[in-house]
């Protein structure tokens, strides 16, 4: 047979088809090797790149721990697409900051041996097995993260390094007693402020509008007026407690609960008694005897408290005269608890008992017979059961029955209503700000939102929502994200162009005042205007109640000098005030701050240190980015 595939392997028909074939391998290589993409690099810092690769192995990383943080809630954040677009923007700059921490550690010649980088791998737990490294794990968990060894190593060497440049800034950081009392005072420091409040509002009534106006704040705030994508759902919802709520219980079935499961609602009988203990684990004949020594002063009419004060070896219970907490069946040794539940009467003694902790006098002080709660007591809780059981089964059924009937009628909810019983809910449009539960709940959202579920128009599977609860729903409706038309947002344009104006005539208003102050007072300027100089007298830095940007504003002004000074802050109102500090009353700190306040000033410094050295290194860098190449990247 061989010999007959050589022979016809050799014919003109045979060498033209396999020359075909090696033409279309061939061409396909070559269109494969044309066809590959160059190496996309997502930054450039100092002429080294950083790799999409790179990028994406450090946004799964990062992904990961996100989802492990926030579980079923980074479902919601993923889907936000301004979310993640941030969430990339961050895992970028931080690889950005990694690469500059890593030339600026060459720079200063930092560096870190072969052998700190195989001591460093060895004490890793991840690589060890009872405590000790080992080389086939090591190697199987680098394959099953995406690394070869060498490479692996290299990335030890540059954290290590990087480390050694955050030890060096971070650990040689301290503060001074003097540090601390400095800081007390600037935070205990209180200040005496007047301010002239000029209203935006009050200025409203002067401001004419214009089509030009409202063109332009429209086209500036475009971003202001565009609108969410919404839907309008229909959906059925199926709990185990809203069927519950419909069950009832019969007496009889209450009756026959209660009969069944009577042990649940009987409480066993317990007792308390009193002991005295002489403390041996073997049989010891000499420590019997003195029981029995104890045990006939007791029979003779001698205190048992008093005894058990003197003698008992549980030193414990001896300080209350040898009394145990209440007992029940199984809480004691068995020896023990076999006197113990022997004696029927109160002051009742046992004889000497041997236990595993030696030899006992046991007393009854107090026994409590076994009580059966009646059913009256017990015949809500026990409806309640019964209807909890029947509706959690009918739950599954119904379950059942949605999950099948929605998908064999897929797009309407009516037959899948009407097979279980329940109600096809309906909603108006909605977006995912506006959404209210359930439909609010993280896998419902991302159900509804997503792309091809809007454009099919199907049911969706049954989603859990919870214990025993779970929905099934359907997009009707859609409306897309859209900028809407200056016509629609006329009213919420013209309120935003008043309020533009009213604060810029404030301004201006204020800045007349401030300029005339040059040659007299805020209190005269105020007082030709007719208006009041409010008094904020001891404020402090934090807290209080004048109003937040004024009071930053007043403790980040000079010390008042001959003539105090005046300042002009617009605030987020629209409000412009003018404001001017006339004391300043410094606190005196001089008790001598603890260790511990010393170390949380030094760990504050160091952070501030360390923050400033890669906001310098970041100024002075040549960095490009290509963040349309991180956006690619999977996304949940």
């Amino acid at each position: 047979m061989l010999e007959k595939i050589r022979e016809g392997s050799q014919g003109i028909i045979a060498k033209s088809i396999l020359g075909l074939v090696i033409l279309t391998f061939a061409l396909a290589g070559v269109g494969s090797y044309l066809s590959t993409p160059a190496e996309t690099n997502v930054a450039e810092v100092n002429g080294e790149k950083i790799s999409r690769e790179d990028f994406e192995q450090a946004f799964q990383n990062e992904r990961a721990r996100m989802q492990q943080q926030f579980g079923e809630m980074y479902a919601a954040l993923a889907a936000d697409t301004a979310y993640m677009s941030n969430f990339r923007s961050e895992v970028l700059e931080r690889l950005i900051d990694e690469t500059l921490q890593k030339q600026f550690a060459n720079t200063l010649g930092l560096r870190v041996s072969d052998e700190q980088v195989r001591d460093a791998i060895r004490g890793m737990t991840e690589f060890q097995i009872d405590g000790q490294f080992n080389n086939d794990r090591y190697i199987a968990l680098l394959r099953q993260a995406g690394y070869q060894p060498e490479q692996f190593r290299e990335l030890i060497r540059e954290q290590m390094s990087r480390n050694q440049l955050m030890m060096g800034l971070v650990g040689s950081e301290f503060a001074t007693a003097k540090e601390m009392q400095l800081l007390l005072r600037l935070q205990q420091q209180q200040r005496d402020i007047s301010f002239v409040r000029f209203n935006a509002a009050d200025f409203a009534a002067q401001v004419t509008l214009t089509e030009q106006m409202l063109q332009d704040y429209y086209t500036m705030n475009l971003a202001q007026f565009e609108t969410e994508q919404k839907v309008a759902v229909e959906y059925i919802e199926i709990s185990a407690a809203a069927l519950a709520s419909d069950e009832q219980a019969t007496a009889e079935e209450i009756e026959a609960y209660y009969q069944a499961n009577k042990a649940r609602y009987t409480r066993e009988e317990r007792r308390q008694v009193a002991h005295i203990m002489l403390e041996s684990e073997q049989a010891d004949s000499t420590v019997a005897a003195k029981a029995e020594a104890l045990l006939q002063q007791l029979n003779n009419g001698a205190d048992f408290a008093e005894l058990a004060k003197a003698h008992s070896a549980d030193t414990f219970s001896a300080e209350n005269g040898g009394v145990l907490d209440w007992l029940a069946p199984g809480d004691m040794d068995a020896d023990f608890e076999t006197a113990a539940f022997a004696l029927s009467e109160q002051g009742e003694l046992s004889t000497v008992v041997k236990s595993a902790y030696g030899y006992h006098i046991i007393k009854l002080v107090a026994l409590e017979p076994a009580q059966v709660q009646p059913l009256a007591e017990v015949a809500d809780d026990i409806a309640q059961v019964l209807k909890q059981d029947r509706a959690t089964a009918e739950y599954y059924e119904l379950q059942q029955r949605l999950a099948e009937v929605s998908f064999e009628v897929p797009d309407t909810l009516e037959d899948a209503a009407a097979a279980t019983g329940q109600k096809v809910l309906t909603t108006p449009l909605f977006s995912r700000t506006e959404a209210t539960a359930p439909l609010s709940e993280p896998l419902v959202m991302n159900k509804l939102f997503d792309a091809e579920f809007i454009e099919q128009r199907m049911n969706s599977e049954v989603i859990e929502l919870g214990k025993e609860r779970a929905i099934v729903v359907r997009v009707t409706d859609y409306q897309p994200a859209r900028t809407q038309s200056l016509d629609e947002v006329k009213t919420e344009v013209e309120a935003g162009v008043r309020a533009e104006q009213s604060a810029l005539l404030a301004k201006q208003q204020a800045e007349a005042m401030l300029a005339a102050i040059a040659d007299s007072s805020l209190t005269e300027q105020a007082a030709a205007l007719s208006m009041t100089v409010e008094q904020a007298a001891d404020t402090p830095r934090f807290g209080g109640s004048l109003d937040s940007e004024i009071r930053a504003k007043a403790f980040a002004m000079a010390r008042p000098a001959d003539k105090p000074e005046v300042a002009l802050i617009s605030l987020a109102n629209g409000d412009a005030v003018l404001v001017s500090v006339t004391a300043v009353k410094d606190a005196d700190v001089t008790v001598v701050p603890e260790a511990a306040q010393l170390q949380r000033l030094a760990d504050q410094q160091a952070e501030q240190a360390y923050r400033a050295v890669i906001a310098a290194l970041k100024a002075k860098a040549d960095i490009s980015r290509n963040l349309r190449a991180t956006q690619s990247t999977e996304q949940l």
